[in-house]
């Protein structure tokens, strides 16, 4: 009897083999179909960002940029450093917003398409990055990231609607993450360099992706190589000094209805703790970006000793910068959407759509409606429930911070 079954388990133990040997044999068949249906998947949404800047204007954000390359044919670079207060752009975004504005002029494209044409072709370059980073773990699941990433809400409306440049930002980050985890350190400057010359905000990565370095002659590679890409700083920094500090490097976004700054914002609204909400949002304010560089710090020599790969490193220092930012706007949110996509599928689409909801909240409720190009003009703090929305994204982006900060299992060195 004991025989009989024992035959029995192993008939049904060879049917299963064979059965799943066969199932394989037939994902491997199809390999090909599928990865290029996803590539295609992929295309499509490119194409679809593509759209979306046609047929919009965008945001506040547009105008503000066609204003500065108006002020910038007619002034001098140094002169908008030092008078201007909310121009906090490198100075090779000055250059390329009077260069857009020049061809607006004489050529077919509008502004607001010559504006988000940069961040467009990043998000392509994305795609590629995203590739080549998941490629060894499998064609499939790198083609799939390719197609989950090219319909990210949050992208999508960040790069084809919005009218900035912080796409291209975020892009440059992944790219000096990917060349850190190569140990290409001078390359990783480079690129770090160059996400720097879009706009300010990666400089937390700057100390963090240095503690990195192996050695002191890779550490002074990585230095050297953002030495050359803060050349384009140094005739505004001696022309326009107290002016570039001000209104550039010291420069804080609106405290509008995300994080940190809602919660304040909410309690200032109550007459019992209005004024004592005003005395510690003004020092969290002025405070907030030396406890973000802290944080990134500490996090560089954590994944020194812990052998963190600069992909998980880089997402949780942009995170961190979105949930403590004293100042907000809904295009920061895409800054962790490459990193996140590099380390964890799931955990991306998650962000990607809730932030994008967010978003697509705050445009809809300041949407131009009978106006076309499509635009948004944002006239107050985003109201419910899209800033609600935003809580939620906000503390899902909390809750992703330390899941990866928990973490012990590495993930893997995606080459």
């Amino acid at each position: 009897m004991h025989l009989v079954r024992l035959t029995t388990l192993q008939k049904l133990r060879s049917r299963f083999a064979l059965s799943a040997s066969g199932f394989h044999s037939l994902l491997r068949r199809n390999e090909l179909p599928i990865e290029i249906s996803l590539l295609t998947i992929g295309i499509a949404g490119m194409v679809a960002r593509i759209a979306l800047a046609w047929v919009s204007e965008g945001s506040n954000d547009v105008i503000i940029w066609r204003q500065w390359g108006t002020l910038l044919q007619f002034h001098s670079l140094t002169d908008v450093y030092s008078n201007v207060e909310r121009f906090n752009h490198p100075p090779l975004m000055a250059w390329w917003v009077a260069s857009a504005l020049r061809w607006s002029q004489h050529g077919p494209l509008r502004f607001a398409v010559l504006l988000k044409l940069p961040g467009l072709l990043a998000e392509g370059v994305t795609c590629w990055l995203l590739w080549r980073i998941w490629r060894p773990t499998g064609r499939l699941l790198a083609a799939f990231a390719v197609a989950a990433f090219a319909w990210n809400l949050d992208s999508i409306l960040v790069s084809g609607f919005h009218g900035s440049t912080d796409s291209v930002c975020a892009m440059l980050c992944l790219l000096s993450a990917a060349w850190i985890q190569q140990r290409a350190f001078f390359l990783g400057g480079l690129g770090l360099a160059a996400a720097l010359n879009v706009k300010l905000i990666p400089l937390i990565l700057v100390p963090t992706f240095l503690i990195l370095a192996p050695t002191w002659r890779q550490g002074i590679r990585f230095v050297s190589a953002l030495a050359l890409g803060a050349l384009p700083f140094l005739p505004f920094l001696v022309s326009a000094g107290s002016g570039f500090y001000a209104h550039a490097i010291a420069y804080n976004s609106n405290p509008d209805n995300w994080g940190v700054s809602f919660l304040l914002n909410a309690a200032e609204q109550n007459p019992r703790f209005a004024a004592i909400t005003a005395g510690l949002a003004q020092i969290y304010r002025s405070g907030a970006r030396y406890l973000i560089l802290g944080i990134c710090v500490v996090f560089g020599f954590w994944a020194r000793w812990a052998r963190w790969n600069s992909f998980r490193l880089s997402f949780l220092c942009l995170a961190v910068f979105l949930v403590f930012a004293p100042g907000f706007g809904v295009q920061y949110t895409v800054y962790v959407v490459p990193t996140l996509f590099a380390i964890s599928l799931p955990q991306a689409v998650l962000y990607s759509w809730l932030s994008g909801f967010f978003i697509l909240g705050v445009y809809f409720n300041f949407a131009l409606l009978n106006e076309y190009p499509l635009r948004s003009q944002f006239t107050t703090a985003y109201p419910p429930p899209a800033s609600l929305l935003g809580l939620v994204a906000w503390t899902v982006l909390i809750v992703l911070l330390l899941r990866n900060l928990a973490s012990h299992a590495e993930q893997p060195l995606h080459r």
